[in-house]
């Protein structure tokens, strides 16, 4: 202060003489003065501090070195800035830090030695825990992290590293860890949040590369987007942010690499989608606390391995593990009553899985896709199989569904492609449609005395199933029900059944010899299409129509009779049939569809009933073997080429006396010589009618 008081009393003086001065520049001079003489003092306040921090036995809780100094902050809460001195100037010239103390030598040689230690209040009282953040490095070095209030709600007042524990106490409690906040400390090894935080904002501890641990209390209700981008290692959470549901990955995952998770105690469900897409995760440890776990929970988690369900879960979500396609097995516990659709679908390393005892659903898609999956135990409490429940378990290769089962859904085993048997009990009632469709191995089944309909695709492609019993209870066998069981030799359909339905049999490349019950009444489009080895088919009498394509390509059939109370044979019913050398249609048929008889090459002769009306477009089109046919005296349309290509077609017999409506390629491919053999009354009618006359030549009367 002397040293000041000597510059400025000249300049005053000279103030006082005269005003031939410069005035703006001797208060530039003025205020430069000014400003030393503040900086000086600020420094002489600084080393007061420190003396006083010494008469008090105050610690040091912080050293921080800035441009031209240090901030110190003592364990009262007080800190000072020191600048760095210049010979003279009774300022500090250095700073030492130590283990246990720090050294402050001044410009003048004197020396002030003040111990390091924790953050006190200056009644020495030390504060509450929520107002410290703990953490751990890996070189065993103070961090640095932004240190603005606004991120943590109060004023940071120390940061120390003692003993392989680094500790950052402020002077109220932590309220939140704002943005960025921990950004890039990647020597971060773990961090305590206190229970006080609610809000850990976006992008917090990203590229925290060497972060192990992280644990995450119950009092967080908010994560900001992509908090944890780039963090390899371990979350530990209390906080129930993961029971919210959401609807994919939390943004607070986003870029997340987590390979550990343990949730705690206080968590009592984990909500949809919690952990959704999280593909760096090979373990989880789910705590006893939790009673559900909700859909697509896990979804994704391609890297989990194993996964231990407690007892405590009673509902286990859809999708909830779907597409964690490391995992290798499942328990699932007795307390899970319900197992959602697609729980544990598409996870293709799958090998087990046990089902707990009170399971008594298993929902759509369950475990559809596990193509590893060798052996599933159906609990006896389970009453129903889902849709596609098991669909695509192409390593199964056998089943055992208990006597408590009623219904099996569709595809609920579909494509199973290894298993070789099934026993479906007594106690089902309904198969649903393609259950077990494209099952190429299997070769044996028994259907349990319950089951009423067989639905559509039920066996459809089972190309290995050799033999089936229809029990008696069945009245419905569903459209392609068998369709291409290329193995299967035989089948009795019994008088229970009232419908085949469409393609039913197709296919069945090996089937000989087919019974239908008295009790149906369709065969459906395509029943029996493509049936190349049957030989022998007996359609029972209930029978009303034959769809179109029925027998289609049966080119092993022989004979047919069609009973009495058939009054449609459909387009192409029996087209194809190339052995078959006669077939009787009863007086009850109406209708002849296109293409009914068609490539019949083995048929010689043919009576169309009174009964029909209609023969249809190419119905007996290139039967070439055809030598004789008889039309009935009700049929009134003969459509384009229904007997073109009949080339052994020498005797028809048309017994309308007015002819029916045709064209002149009826008889396309006239036989050498053929006679058209009509009414002795109709002759010069069927002679100048369209169609006909270009037949003439041939056309005689003829007393029927």
């Amino acid at each position: 202060m002397k040293k000041l008081f000597l510059l400025l009393a000249p300049l005053t003086l000279g103030l006082m003489v005269g005003c031939s001065y410069d005035d703006s520049a001797i208060l530039d001079k003025i205020a430069e003065m000014e400003k030393e003489h503040d900086e000086m003092q600020a420094q002489i306040d600084a080393q007061q501090k420190l003396l006083d921090a010494l008469v008090n036995k105050l610690t040091i809780t912080d050293v921080t070195q800035t441009s031209n100094g240090y901030t110190i902050t003592l364990s009262d809460g007080t800190y000072m800035t020191i600048k760095d001195g210049e010979p003279g100037d009774n300022f500090i010239e250095s700073i030492v830090v130590g283990e246990e103390d720090v050294t402050f030598t001044l410009t003048d040689g004197a020396v002030i030695v003040i111990p390091l230690g924790c953050s006190s209040s200056g009644s020495g009282d030390t504060p509450a825990e929520d107002n410290k953040i703990y953490y751990t490095t890996s070189d065993n070095t103070k961090l640095f992290p932004k240190t603005d209030a606004s991120l943590y709600g109060a004023i940071l007042i120390s940061n120390t590293y003692k003993d392989g524990q680094g500790v950052l106490t402020f002077d109220d409690t932590i309220t939140s860890l704002g943005e960025n906040v921990f950004e890039g400390c990647s020597s971060l090894t773990s961090i305590t949040i206190p229970d006080s935080v609610t809000t850990i904002g976006e992008y917090a501890f990203e590229d925290c590369s060497s972060l192990t641990s992280v644990t995450i209390p119950d009092s967080v209700t908010s994560i900001g987007s992509s908090a944890f981008s780039g963090c390899t290692s371990e979350l530990i959470i209390n906080s129930k942010i993961i029971e919210n549901n959401y609807t994919s990955t939390p943004s607070w995952l986003n870029d997340a690499k987590f390979t550990k998770l343990t949730i705690g105690d206080s968590v009592t469900k984990i909500g949809s989608s919690a952990f959704h897409g999280c593909s760096s995760l090979t373990s989880i440890t789910i705590p006893d606390s939790v009673t559900k776990i909700g859909s697509s929970a896990f979804h994704g988690c391609s890297s989990l391995t194993s996964i231990t369900i407690p007892d405590s879960v009673t509902s286990i979500g859809s999708s909830s593990f779907s597409n964690c396609s490391s995992l290798t097995s499942i328990t699932i516990p007795d307390g899970v009553t319900e197992i959602g659709d697609h729980a544990f679908g598409w996870c293709e390393s799958l090998t087990s899985v046990t089902i707990g005892n009170s399971v008594t659903s298993i929902g759509s898609s369950v475990f559809s896709g596990c193509s590893s999956l060798t052996s599933v135990t159906i609990p006896d409490s389970v009453t129903t199989i889902g849709n596609s429940a098991f669909s695509s378990c192409s390593s199964l290769t056998s089943i055992t569904i208990p006597d408590s089962v009623t219904t099996i859904g569709n595809s609920a085993f579909s494509s199973c492609s290894s298993l070789t048997s099934i026993t479906i009990p007594d106690s089902v009632t309904t198969i649903g449609d393609s259950a077990f469709g494209w099952c190429e191995s299997l070769t044996s089944v028994t259907i349990g005395n319950s089951v009423t309909s067989i639905g559509s695709s039920v066996f459809s492609g089972c190309s290995s199933l050799t033999s089936v019993t229809i029990p008696d209870s069945v009245t419905t066998i569903g459209g392609s029900a068998f369709y291409y069981c290329l193995s299967l030799t035989s089948v009795t359909i019994p008088d229970s059944v009232t419908t085949i339905g469409d393609s039913a049999f197709g296919v069945c490349i090996s089937l000989t010899s087919v019974t239908i019950g008295n009790s149906v009444t369709t065969i459906g489009s395509q029943a029996f299409y493509g049936c190349r080895s049957l030989t022998s088919v007996t359609i029972g009498r209930g029978v009303t129509t034959i769809g179109s394509w029925a027998f289609d390509g049966c080119s092993s059939l022989t004979s047919i009779t069609i009973p009495d109370g058939v009054t449609e044979i459909g387009g192409y019913a029996f087209s194809g049939c190339s052995s078959l050398i006669s077939i009787t249609i009863p007086d009850s048929v109406t209708t002849i569809g296109i293409y009914a008889f068609e490539d019949c090459s083995s048929l010689t002769d043919i009576t169309i009933p009174d009964s029909v009306t209609t023969i249809g477009f190419r119905t007996f089109y290139n039967c070439s073997s055809l030598t004789s046919v008889t039309i009935g005296d009700s049929v009134t349309t003969i459509g384009a080429y229904a007997f073109s290509g009949c080339s052994s077609l020498t005797s028809v017999y048309c017994k309308a006396i007015t002819p029916p409506a045709g064209s002149s390629d009826m008889f396309y491919d006239n036989a050498s010589g053929r006679k058209i053999y009509v009414p002795m009354e109709s002759v010069e009618a069927y002679k100048s009618a369209q169609g006909w006359s270009d037949y003439k030549s041939y056309i005689v009367g003829y007393n029927f």
